[in-house]
C-alpha cells in the first residue's frame, strides 16, 4: 500500500513537473502570453477548492459565485490589457477583486453574519486570486520576466524539498505543532538554505541573461532573494495549514494524487511571488 502511494506521488509530481516546464518553454519559443494560461489554471482550481473548504462556514451558495469571479478574473485582464489600454489590466483586476469583496461584505452585513461565517464567505475572492496577481504582471516585465519567474518556481519547490529531507533526517522541535505538526525547526532551515540555493544556482544557469550589477553582487542578491523567498514559502505552507486545520480537512482537494489539491502546491509560492516581483520592479 506505501509503495503505491509512492508511486502515485512520484507520478503526479513528474506530471505536474512537465505542465511546469512545458509552459515556460511555451513562454520562451513561442508567446509569452501562453503563461498565462498557467496562472488561469490555478485561479480557477484555486478558487474552486478554497470555495469547497469553506462551504460548510460561509454564505449559502456562495461556490457558484466565486466560481464565475475566478473563471471572468484573468480573461478580464488580458481584455483590458491587450485590447483597450496597455499597463491597465491590473488596475482593473484590482478594483474586479475590491468590487467582489465589498459586494460580500455588504450582504454579510446585511445578513448580520458572525465573523466566522464573512471570513470564510470572502475568503474564495482574495486567496488565491489577490495574490496570483503579481504572477500575470511578473510574465509582462520583459527580459526579466523569464528569472523572476523562474526563481518563484525554483526557490519554492526546493524550499519545500529541503525542508522535507532536513526535517525527516534531523527532526527535533517541531516549529508549529498547532498548525502543522510534521514541521520542525531544522526542516525550516533547511529549507531556507534550499532557497538561497536556488537563488544562486539560477545565477550560475543563466548568467549571461543576468546583467543588472557585477557578478558576484549579482550572485549575492539572488541568494538573498531565494532566502526571503524561502521564508515567505513556509510562511505561505503555514497559512495553508491555517486554513486547512480551521475547516478540518487534511487537504485542500483531491486533483493531484498522492499531493492533495493545487493550493497545496502553491500555497508557499504565492507568498514568494509577492516579494520576488516587488523586487524586480524595484531592480
Amino acid at each position: 500500500r506505501i509503495e503505491i502511494k509512492m508511486l502515485k506521488r512520484t507520478i503526479t509530481g513528474a506530471c505536474y513537473v512537465a505542465l511546469i516546464v512545458g509552459m515556460f518553454l511555451l513562454r520562451e519559443f513561442v508567446d509569452y502570453r501562453i503563461f498565462h494560461l498557467l496562472t488561469y489554471l490555478f485561479l480557477v482550481i484555486g478558487t474552486i477548492e478554497m470555495a469547497i473548504m469553506t462551504k460548510p462556514y460561509s454564505l449559502k451558495g456562495n461556490i457558484i459565485p466565486s466560481i464565475i469571479y475566478a473563471v471572468l478574473l484573468a480573461p478580464l485582464y488580458l481584455v483590458i490589457e491587450y485590447f483597450v489600454k496597455e499597463d491597465a489590466g491590473w488596475i482593473i483586476v484590482l478594483d474586479y477583486i475590491v468590487l467582489a469583496t465589498i459586494i460580500i461584505t455588504s450582504i454579510c452585513l446585511i445578513k448580520n453574519v458572525d465573523k466566522v461565517k464573512y471570513l470564510s464567505s470572502v475568503a474564495p475572492y482574495l486567496y488565491p486570486a489577490l495574490f496570483l496577481l503579481p504572477m500575470l504582471l511578473m510574465n509582462e516585465m520583459g527580459e526579466q520576466a523569464f528569472i523572476a519567474l523562474l526563481l518563484v518556481f525554483v526557490v519554492s519547490p526546493l524550499t519545500d524539498t529541503f525542508a522535507y529531507f532536513v526535517g525527516s533526517l534531523i527532526g527535533g522541535k517541531k516549529l508549529c505543532p498547532t498548525l502543522s505538526p510534521k514541521k520542525t525547526i531544522s526542516g525550516a532551515i533547511g529549507g531556507l538554505v534550499g532557497g538561497v540555493i536556488g537563488g544562486i544556482l539560477i545565477f550560475f544557469i543563466f548568467r549571461p541573461e543576468i546583467n543588472v550589477f557585477s557578478p558576484a553582487l549579482t550572485a549575492v542578491i539572488l541568494g538573498v532573494i531565494g532566502l526571503v523567498a524561502a521564508l515567505l514559502t513556509e510562511a505561505g505552507d503555514l497559512f495553508e495549514s491555517l486554513i486547512k486545520r480551521k475547516v478540518g480537512v487534511k487537504d485542500s482537494g483531491k486533483i493531484l494524487p498522492g499531493h492533495g489539491g493545487v493550493l497545496d502546491r502553491i500555497d508557499g509560492m504565492l507568498f514568494a511571488s509577492i516579494f520576488v516581483y516587488v523586487i524586480f520592479l524595484i531592480i
